[in-house]
Protein backbone atom coordinates (compact mmCIF):
# COMPACT_ATOMS: atom_id res chain seq x y z
CA UNK A 1 0.00 0.00 0.00
CA UNK A 2 1.37 3.45 -0.87
CA UNK A 3 0.68 6.52 1.95
CA UNK A 4 0.68 9.96 1.58
CA UNK A 5 3.29 11.73 4.18
CA UNK A 6 2.61 15.19 4.81
CA UNK A 7 4.17 17.21 7.09
CA UNK A 8 3.47 21.02 8.79
CA UNK A 9 6.15 23.14 9.63
CA UNK A 10 8.67 26.30 9.78
CA UNK A 11 11.26 25.70 6.48
CA UNK A 12 13.98 27.93 6.68
CA UNK A 13 15.72 29.26 3.57
CA UNK A 14 19.22 27.60 4.02
CA UNK A 15 20.88 28.85 1.60
CA UNK A 16 20.04 32.07 1.91
CA UNK A 17 20.78 31.31 5.50
CA UNK A 18 24.49 29.95 4.37
CA UNK A 19 25.53 32.76 2.17
CA UNK A 20 23.61 35.84 3.61
CA UNK A 21 23.86 34.93 7.19
CA UNK A 22 20.01 36.52 6.86
CA UNK A 23 17.72 34.32 8.99
CA UNK A 24 14.43 34.00 6.28
CA UNK A 25 12.22 32.04 6.99
CA UNK A 26 8.16 31.31 6.20
CA UNK A 27 5.52 28.72 7.17
CA UNK A 28 4.70 26.23 4.31
CA UNK A 29 2.69 23.18 3.70
CA UNK A 30 4.52 20.62 2.26
CA UNK A 31 3.67 17.36 0.66
CA UNK A 32 6.73 15.20 0.89
CA UNK A 33 5.22 12.18 -1.31
CA UNK A 34 4.07 8.72 -1.39
CA UNK A 35 5.63 6.10 0.11
CA UNK A 36 6.18 2.54 -1.85
CA UNK A 37 8.56 -0.27 -1.74
CA UNK A 38 9.78 -2.81 -4.25
CA UNK A 39 10.02 -6.72 -2.93
CA UNK A 40 13.46 -7.24 -4.90
CA UNK A 41 14.39 -10.49 -6.09
CA UNK A 42 18.09 -8.88 -6.61
CA UNK A 43 18.67 -7.49 -3.13
CA UNK A 44 16.59 -10.24 -1.55
CA UNK A 45 14.40 -7.49 0.81
CA UNK A 46 11.86 -5.16 0.96
CA UNK A 47 13.21 -1.63 -0.52
CA UNK A 48 11.44 1.71 0.10
CA UNK A 49 11.34 4.80 -1.38
CA UNK A 50 9.45 8.12 -1.65
CA UNK A 51 8.52 9.70 -4.84
CA UNK A 52 8.02 13.13 -4.59
CA UNK A 53 5.36 14.60 -7.31
CA UNK A 54 6.38 18.40 -8.52
CA UNK A 55 3.50 20.76 -7.82
CA UNK A 56 0.90 20.77 -10.68
CA UNK A 57 1.78 17.27 -11.69
CA UNK A 58 -1.86 16.15 -11.17
CA UNK A 59 -3.44 18.83 -13.52
CA UNK A 60 -1.19 18.81 -16.22
CA UNK A 61 0.23 16.74 -19.20
CA UNK A 62 3.99 17.32 -18.76
CA UNK A 63 6.67 14.77 -18.57
CA UNK A 64 9.44 15.28 -15.92
CA UNK A 65 12.80 14.68 -15.43
CA UNK A 66 13.32 12.20 -12.22
CA UNK A 67 16.03 12.79 -9.68
CA UNK A 68 16.91 10.35 -8.07
CA UNK A 69 18.00 10.53 -4.26
CA UNK A 70 20.67 8.47 -2.81
CA UNK A 71 20.37 8.36 1.19
CA UNK A 72 16.76 9.34 0.50
CA UNK A 73 15.88 10.03 4.24
CA UNK A 74 12.21 12.12 4.91
CA UNK A 75 14.46 14.92 6.32
CA UNK A 76 17.09 14.82 2.89
CA UNK A 77 14.21 14.58 1.00
CA UNK A 78 12.10 17.06 2.87
CA UNK A 79 15.74 20.12 2.11
CA UNK A 80 16.07 19.31 -1.56
CA UNK A 81 11.90 19.30 -2.77
CA UNK A 82 11.60 22.13 -0.60
CA UNK A 83 15.18 24.29 -2.21
CA UNK A 84 13.51 22.99 -6.06
CA UNK A 85 10.42 24.89 -4.84
CA UNK A 86 12.33 27.78 -3.78
CA UNK A 87 14.88 28.74 -6.02
CA UNK A 88 14.42 26.69 -9.31
CA UNK A 89 11.60 26.67 -11.43
CA UNK A 90 12.02 23.52 -13.35
CA UNK A 91 10.02 21.22 -12.05
CA UNK A 92 11.50 17.51 -11.42
CA UNK A 93 9.59 14.30 -10.14
CA UNK A 94 12.16 13.31 -6.89
CA UNK A 95 12.69 9.21 -5.80
CA UNK A 96 14.25 9.24 -2.64
CA UNK A 97 15.57 5.79 -1.79
CA UNK A 98 16.02 4.60 1.46
CA UNK A 99 18.86 2.81 3.13
CA UNK A 100 18.96 -0.80 4.59
CA UNK A 101 22.36 -1.54 4.65
CA UNK A 102 24.35 1.66 3.39
CA UNK A 103 27.81 0.02 3.67
CA UNK A 104 27.07 -2.59 1.40
CA UNK A 105 24.85 -1.00 -0.86
CA UNK A 106 27.07 2.18 -1.47
CA UNK A 107 30.49 0.42 -1.90
CA UNK A 108 31.97 -1.93 -4.56
CA UNK A 109 34.97 -2.61 -2.34
CA UNK A 110 36.52 -3.38 1.20
CA UNK A 111 39.39 -1.68 2.40
CA UNK A 112 41.54 -1.05 5.38
CA UNK A 113 40.56 2.93 5.57
CA UNK A 114 36.86 1.89 4.99
CA UNK A 115 36.24 -1.85 6.29
CA UNK A 116 32.72 -3.38 4.81
CA UNK A 117 31.72 -6.88 5.01
CA UNK A 118 30.08 -7.30 1.79
CA UNK A 119 30.62 -4.98 -0.59
CA UNK A 120 27.40 -5.08 -3.14
CA UNK A 121 27.89 -1.78 -5.20
CA UNK A 122 26.70 -4.12 -8.25
CA UNK A 123 23.64 -5.51 -7.11
CA UNK A 124 22.37 -2.19 -5.73
CA UNK A 125 23.18 -0.70 -9.26
CA UNK A 126 21.18 -3.76 -10.56
CA UNK A 127 18.41 -2.90 -8.73
CA UNK A 128 18.17 0.82 -9.66
CA UNK A 129 18.63 -0.63 -13.20
CA UNK A 130 16.12 -3.50 -13.71
CA UNK A 131 13.65 -2.40 -10.86
CA UNK A 132 13.74 1.16 -9.49
CA UNK A 133 13.52 3.09 -13.02
CA UNK A 134 11.43 0.76 -15.09
CA UNK A 135 8.85 1.19 -12.05
CA UNK A 136 9.47 4.56 -11.61
CA UNK A 137 8.83 5.08 -15.44
CA UNK A 138 6.05 2.92 -15.80
CA UNK A 139 4.21 4.75 -13.43
CA UNK A 140 5.10 8.02 -13.51
CA UNK A 141 4.80 11.16 -16.70
CA UNK A 142 8.66 10.74 -17.24
CA UNK A 143 10.97 12.44 -20.08
CA UNK A 144 13.45 9.50 -19.87
CA UNK A 145 16.00 12.00 -18.12
CA UNK A 146 17.62 10.99 -15.20
CA UNK A 147 19.50 12.65 -12.74
CA UNK A 148 21.66 10.67 -9.79
CA UNK A 149 22.52 12.33 -6.74
CA UNK A 150 24.86 11.36 -3.66
CA UNK A 151 26.77 12.86 -0.80
CA UNK A 152 29.24 11.16 1.39
CA UNK A 153 29.33 7.79 0.73
CA UNK A 154 26.34 7.71 -1.56
CA UNK A 155 29.00 10.34 -3.76
CA UNK A 156 31.50 7.03 -3.55
CA UNK A 157 28.53 4.62 -5.51
CA UNK A 158 28.15 7.60 -7.89
CA UNK A 159 30.98 7.94 -8.73
CA UNK A 160 30.82 4.12 -9.61
CA UNK A 161 27.89 3.99 -11.29
CA UNK A 162 29.43 7.10 -13.84
CA UNK A 163 32.29 4.85 -14.43
CA UNK A 164 30.71 1.72 -14.81
CA UNK A 165 27.48 2.46 -16.50
CA UNK A 166 27.59 6.02 -17.58
CA UNK A 167 24.68 5.94 -19.99
CA UNK A 168 21.85 5.07 -17.17
CA UNK A 169 21.68 8.53 -15.61
CA UNK A 170 22.18 12.04 -18.02
CA UNK A 171 23.78 14.38 -14.70
CA UNK A 172 25.34 13.15 -11.85
CA UNK A 173 26.00 15.10 -8.42
CA UNK A 174 28.77 13.97 -6.13
CA UNK A 175 28.99 15.93 -2.82
CA UNK A 176 32.02 15.08 -0.71
CA UNK A 177 33.06 12.38 -3.47
CA UNK A 178 36.36 10.29 -3.64
CA UNK A 179 38.38 8.19 -2.54
CA UNK A 180 41.03 7.02 0.09
CA UNK A 181 44.95 5.85 -1.18
CA UNK A 182 44.40 2.57 -0.82
CA UNK A 183 41.03 2.88 -2.68
CA UNK A 184 43.37 3.68 -5.70
CA UNK A 185 44.59 0.30 -6.86
CA UNK A 186 40.10 -0.24 -7.81
CA UNK A 187 39.48 3.23 -9.18
CA UNK A 188 42.48 4.46 -11.19
CA UNK A 189 42.39 1.69 -13.31
CA UNK A 190 38.45 1.92 -13.10
CA UNK A 191 39.02 5.65 -14.71
CA UNK A 192 41.19 4.79 -17.38
CA UNK A 193 39.29 1.74 -18.64
CA UNK A 194 35.99 4.72 -18.27
CA UNK A 195 37.47 6.97 -20.44
CA UNK A 196 38.76 4.82 -23.36
CA UNK A 197 35.10 5.25 -24.36
CA UNK A 198 34.77 9.20 -24.09
CA UNK A 199 31.75 8.88 -26.79
CA UNK A 200 29.79 7.28 -23.71
CA UNK A 201 29.76 10.69 -21.55
CA UNK A 202 28.39 12.85 -24.59
CA UNK A 203 26.52 15.59 -23.66
CA UNK A 204 26.34 14.44 -19.77
CA UNK A 205 26.18 16.71 -16.98
CA UNK A 206 28.57 16.17 -13.74
CA UNK A 207 28.55 18.33 -10.91
CA UNK A 208 31.12 17.28 -7.91
CA UNK A 209 32.16 18.93 -4.53
CA UNK A 210 34.12 18.59 -1.96
CA UNK A 211 34.96 20.39 1.35
CA UNK A 212 38.77 21.51 1.91
CA UNK A 213 38.31 21.28 5.51
CA UNK A 214 36.73 17.92 5.57
CA UNK A 215 37.40 15.99 8.64
CA UNK A 216 37.05 12.84 7.45
CA UNK A 217 39.96 13.20 5.18
CA UNK A 218 42.53 14.93 7.09
CA UNK A 219 45.46 13.64 4.54
CA UNK A 220 43.84 15.10 1.62
CA UNK A 221 43.88 11.90 0.07
CA UNK A 222 40.45 12.30 -1.44
CA UNK A 223 41.07 15.88 -2.73
CA UNK A 224 44.48 14.19 -4.49
CA UNK A 225 42.07 11.62 -5.79
CA UNK A 226 39.86 14.34 -7.11
CA UNK A 227 42.09 16.69 -8.88
CA UNK A 228 43.60 13.78 -10.25
CA UNK A 229 40.27 12.54 -12.09
CA UNK A 230 39.26 15.83 -12.72
CA UNK A 231 42.60 16.36 -14.45
CA UNK A 232 41.47 13.17 -16.73
CA UNK A 233 38.39 14.21 -17.26
CA UNK A 234 39.40 17.32 -18.96
CA UNK A 235 41.85 15.45 -20.67
CA UNK A 236 40.34 12.51 -22.05
CA UNK A 237 36.57 13.47 -22.36
CA UNK A 238 36.98 17.47 -23.13
CA UNK A 239 33.91 19.25 -24.41
CA UNK A 240 32.14 15.88 -24.80
CA UNK A 241 30.24 16.46 -21.63
CA UNK A 242 29.36 19.87 -19.18
CA UNK A 243 31.93 18.84 -15.97
CA UNK A 244 32.77 21.25 -12.99
CA UNK A 245 33.99 20.04 -9.79
CA UNK A 246 33.80 22.60 -6.97
CA UNK A 247 35.68 22.64 -3.21
CA UNK A 248 34.80 24.80 -0.75
CA UNK A 249 36.90 26.39 2.10
CA UNK A 250 34.25 27.55 4.50
CA UNK A 251 32.42 24.16 5.25
CA UNK A 252 33.09 20.37 6.28
CA UNK A 253 32.29 17.10 5.25
CA UNK A 254 29.26 17.59 2.38
CA UNK A 255 29.19 21.37 2.39
CA UNK A 256 25.86 22.55 2.84
CA UNK A 257 25.74 24.81 -0.66
CA UNK A 258 26.81 22.00 -2.48
CA UNK A 259 23.07 20.90 -3.96
CA UNK A 260 22.04 24.19 -4.79
CA UNK A 261 25.29 25.12 -7.11
CA UNK A 262 24.62 21.75 -8.57
CA UNK A 263 21.02 21.69 -9.72
CA UNK A 264 22.32 25.52 -10.81
CA UNK A 265 24.86 24.03 -12.89
CA UNK A 266 22.82 21.24 -14.42
CA UNK A 267 19.78 23.22 -14.79
CA UNK A 268 20.30 26.93 -15.57
CA UNK A 269 23.88 27.80 -16.34
CA UNK A 270 23.73 25.39 -19.42
CA UNK A 271 21.13 25.90 -20.84
CA UNK A 272 21.27 27.05 -24.67
CA UNK A 273 25.21 25.91 -24.98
Amino acid sequence: MTKYIEKQLFFFILLTLLRTSAVVGQPIHIRLGVRDSIQSSILRENRKFITHLPQGYDTSRNTYTVLYLLDGSEERLLFVSSMMKFYFKENLIIVAIQNTDRDRDMMPLSVPSYPVAKPGADNFLSFIRTELIPKIENNNRTNRQRILCGQSLSAVFTLYVLLTEPQLFDSYIANSVGWYADMDYFFSPLVDKAFQNPDRYKDKRIFFANSENDGYDPRKEILKSMDEFSGKVHEKLGSRLMYKYETYSKYGHVPYPAFYDAMKFILTDNKGK
